[in-house]
């Protein structure tokens, strides 16, 4: 007979009877997986929508970097899923039968769906950490979010349609997920005027004839929410001689997205998020970041969250439980801001209104 305990990677046994080399082997193998955190990341870290993860999985090792100056055994594994369901699904069973990750971060929406009622049954955490809203929030424990606000998207651009006077608005949206359908959904609750809506297939690349419709209409502004591929639309629509407003999401600072554009993108308002001059903690990140990468991040919104978000995970494993760890976060001093987990497990980050001047952001007052 014996019992075991493992004490800061030391295992300590005390033998009653002769207890098999082997199974020592196997205790001490136990105690050291038990003290590695292992973080899997999935995200299109390639294709059409690679920015919205190639900088995310930067920031994530940023955080694992720190934590192992402190002490703290964190490996982090990636997956690419090209921002496509199919692949998250099979870049999870990867994750988790294969390299036995503790918890998943994930930057595609309709992925974190397709997983979640399996990782509910695997005991699996998964914080999604690009997109955040009441659809997430009623997904069962264990599935968290760390985002910027989805709805706060098209209420910032209603509000700026409503103030400036827009009586008419066109919204054309993607439907490779339903995070652009979210979009399109807050912003029509909150618009005063006529809205005309038109949806879109993942592979299109000719909008001219839903585009014709919306000249004839004489619409004051287009709503393109969808990925670089509305980069194609916003040059089509100028070729059309359509002068009206563009509205659109984040994705506009997608270095694809301008150049697919061929400068039509200039002037677009969008909902964006960026850290505040005055947060220290997001410039102490954003300085190594650019170590780091040689560059600032594309989209802010990208890194920062899922900056915290490993951070909050992290801190979490050192409390015995990840899902208790994660509820108990309270005015968490982040890259993002102070910020606090509410009851349905979601960190709402707002966003709010932008103009985009020669290819970067400038917020509107």
């Amino acid at each position: 007979m014996y019992s075991a305990v493992c004490i800061s990677g030391v295992v300590v046994i005390t033998m009653k009877y002769t207890i098999v080399f082997a199974i020592i082997l196997f205790i001490l193998a136990g105690c050291s997986q038990n003290n590695v955190v292992k973080i899997g990341y999935i995200g299109p870290l390639s294709g059409p929508s690679a920015v919205l993860g190639m900088d995310a999985i930067k920031a994530i090792e940023i955080a694992a970097d720190e934590a192992k100056s402190q002490g703290i055994d964190v490996q982090v594994i990636a997956e690419d899923d090209q921002y496509m369901t199919s692949k998250t699904v099979t870049a999870y069973n990867k994750l988790v039968n294969v390299d036995d990750v503790d918890v998943l971060l994930v930057s595609t929406y309709g992925g974190l769906f397709a997983i979640a009622d399996q990782a509910r049954a695997d005991g699996v955490v998964v914080v999604d950490v690009l997109d955040c809203n009441d659809e997430i929030g009623v997904l069962p424990d264990p599935v968290f979010c760390v985002a910027t606000h989805t709805e706060s998207i098209g209420y910032v651009l209603a509000d700026y349609a409503n103030n400036n006077g827009m009586t008419k608005v066109a919204v054309l949206y993607g439907t490779k997920d339903r995070f652009m359908g979210l979009v399109k959904e807050a912003f029509k609750a909150r618009f005063a005027g006529t809205l005309l809506e038109e949806s879109y297939a993942p592979d299109a690349d000719d909008f001219k004839t839903v585009l014709t419709k919306f000249k004839e209409e004489n619409v004051d502004a287009i709503g393109l929410f969808g990925y670089d591929e509305t980069g194609l639309a916003m040059k089509q629509a100028r070729e059309l001689g359509i002068n009206a407003q563009f509205f659109a999401t984040g994705t506009v600072t997608s270095p694809s997205l301008q150049q697919a554009s061929a400068g039509a993108v200039q002037g677009t308002v969008f909902g964006y998020w960026e850290s505040s001059a005055d947060n220290p903690n997001g410039a102490e990140f954003e300085r190594k970041f650019q170590t780091l990468v040689g560059r600032p991040p594309i989209l802010p919104l990208t890194t920062h969250p899922a900056y915290d978000a490993a951070r909050l995970v992290i801190a979490a494993s050192q409390q015995g439980s990840l899902v208790s760890g994660l509820y108990k976060t309270n005015k968490f001093e982040g890259a993002v801001g102070t910020v606090s987990m509410d009851s349905d497990g979601t960190i709402k980050i707002p966003e709010r209104a932008f103009k985009l001047e020669n290819g970067k952001p400038v917020p509107i007052s």
